[in-house]
């Protein structure tokens, strides 16, 4: 049979026609690509997995129909184009989706824990974050059976305490049992906040009882003391070639002041700072809060409203 040149121009205009669409879906396909790591990132925040989850059907559906046009279905890269979309619509049901979830969740009813002194609660709920992102990048390295029976049993735990989705949140009167470790640090963490009813904690290491007043030298303000720890933190400040001049700020600490926590790594440049209302947060919040596996901690006042 004989192809006319009329025929041929056509053939030829399809071809490229088709190669235009097939080009479209690699487009789809590899915009897509990156969006479905995110749900393999065990840092994924709750939008970044809220995009994912809305981006990805839209380019399923889009490719479906390129699919659809003449041609592009029987292409010869359209198996390898495919292959990025396919790996992406899977992530949408992979268990990692689910931690990640969970895990997000769970971070948000910390912060509200934490905010309400729920110190069960917050425990609870951060280790369960904890546990989920844990899973989320050993994905990478394949899981073992370990650690998928660590997966079944956090997302029970999830569930059991209401940061599924179609879960009941726990009501107080019937609260789930809960690890024993999770129990441990829950009480240890209501014995700090206990202690730290009285105040900030007095910086002298030979006395550390609570309830120490402000003091400054003259110069700056200085640390927190117990009025009967001034004159020995003077005479010390005196042995080492100081002016022994500390002594209580007149009135205290202004009503509408704040009070800065600094949190450093006593081995090495690390910073992290938190500003509190109160000088019982400020002390539970240095002896909580552990960003750095050597933790020291100033505590300071601002009297910025």
């Amino acid at each position: 049979m004989i192809t006319t040149l009329d025929q041929w121009r056509a053939q030829a205009r399809a071809a490229q026609e088709t190669d235009r669409q097939v080009l479209r879906l690699y487009h789809v396909a590899y915009r897509i690509a990156p969006i479905g790591r995110i749900l393999t990132n065990p840092n994924a925040t709750a939008d970044d997995i809220a995009d994912a989850i809305t981006r990805i059907p839209r380019a399923s559906a889009a490719a479906a129909r390129l699919l659809t046009l003449p041609g592009v279905a029987d292409h010869e890269e359209t198996p390898y184009a495919l292959s990025f979309l396919t790996i992406a619509e899977r992530a949408l049901t992979a268990p990692s989706t689910q931690l990640l979830k969970t895990a997000n969740t769970a971070r948000a009813a910390a912060t509200a824990a934490l905010a309400n002194n729920d110190d069960l609660r917050y425990v609870l709920f951060s280790d369960i974050e904890d546990r989920c992102r844990y899973l989320v990048d050993a994905v990478h390295t394949g899981w073992t059976r370990h650690d998928h029976a660590i997966s079944e049993a956090v997302l029970d735990l999830a569930a059991r305490w209401g940061l599924s989705p179609d879960a009941q949140p726990a009501d107080d009167d019937q609260q789930p049992p809960v690890p024993a470790h999770i129990a441990q640090e829950a009480a240890r963490r209501a014995e700090i906040r206990a202690r730290c009813a009285a105040g900030i904690r007095c910086a002298l290491t030979t006395c550390l009882a609570y309830g120490a007043v402000w003091t400054h030298d003259g110069t700056g303000q200085g640390p927190f003391l117990c009025p009967g720890c001034i004159p020995a933190a003077n005479a010390e400040r005196a042995a080492r070639g100081f002016a022994p001049t500390l002594k209580a700020v007149p009135g205290g600490v202004p009503a509408h002041a704040r009070y800065s926590v600094t949190l450093y790594n006593g081995s090495g440049p690390d910073r992290r700072t938190v500003t509190c209302m109160t000088p019982q947060e400020a002390q539970f919040t240095a002896e909580t809060v552990r960003p750095f596996n050597n933790t020291g901690y100033t505590i300071h006042v601002t009297t910025t409203p």
